[in-house]
């Protein structure tokens, strides 16, 4: 038998629930909107200016700091050492319009200007056995891409996004663009490269189902500046 008190606790639970439930959608669209604007964190968002191009990180982190801010460059090499922002943007600059494509099936193009592997390569003097470069993120993420992958052309090393530099959300100071491979294969907000000379698997390939190596397959995608439109696309790198 239910006594009065007993009602009034279940009562109470139930329309706490549902008003819950009812709240939960406008909670998380509002935290996703407001939860890292005009603070000193960084986090995934997907609101605002970033409905074209969606921001994953593995986890939130501190802003990083320019004036702080150096990579490191150790491991398998005869240069082990720290490298400023300034010396990085001393190496020749290339310019190219390419699109990430995420696993979840979304993608955005961008213009871009960084520098090619070749160039950084003569500075940080990875030894012959080094076959590949753990890349480490400020966000705790990892990733390893082998030497192979680093020389394509296509590949670079990024500092600028649409004729300015990275956003502290695109990847600030420096990130991987790779556009033949999935969103996870090119790592952002770089703090460290490691030259290793064995298979290291990156933070997806570890705990979720993504393969290590990552390139496009064939299938659908939804392009975000194109109304998320559904369309084909054949594997590797996805047109811009």
């Amino acid at each position: 038998m239910i006594n009065r008190r007993n009602f009034i606790q279940k009562w109470f639970g139930g329309t706490l629930a549902f008003i819950t439930a009812l709240l939960n959608p406008f909670l998380k669209v509002n935290a996703q909107s407001l939860d890292f604007i005009d603070n000193d964190y960084v986090g995934k968002t997907r609101a605002g200016k970033f409905k074209n191009f969606y921001i994953n990180f593995w986890k939130t982190m501190r802003r990083i700091h320019p004036e702080t801010w150096t990579l490191l460059s150790d491991g398998l090499c005869n240069n082990p050492r720290r490298f400023s922002l300034e010396e990085l943007k001393a190496l020749p600059e290339i310019t190219q319009k390419s699109r990430l494509k995420c696993v979840e099936c979304w993608s955005a193009p961008a213009e871009w200007k960084g520098f090619h592997y070749s160039s950084f390569a003569q500075l940080a003097q990875p030894l012959p056995s080094a076959n590949g470069a753990v890349v480490y993120c400020a966000d705790d993420y990892i990733e390893h891409l082998s030497i192979d992958t680093l020389q394509q052309e296509r590949v670079l090393f990024v500092y600028n996004m649409n004729q300015a530099p990275l956003s502290d959300e695109h990847g600030f100071p420096l990130r991987l663009i790779v556009p033949f491979k999935y969103g996870y294969k090119n790592p952002k907000s770089i703090i460290r490269i490691e030259w290793v000379n064995d298979v290291r698997y990156g933070t997806w390939s570890k705990i979720g189902p993504y393969s290590h190596d990552g390139t496009i397959l064939p299938g659908y995608d939804h392009p975000l500046d194109q109304n998320k439109i559904r369309r084909r696309i054949t594997g590797g790198e996805v047109p811009y």
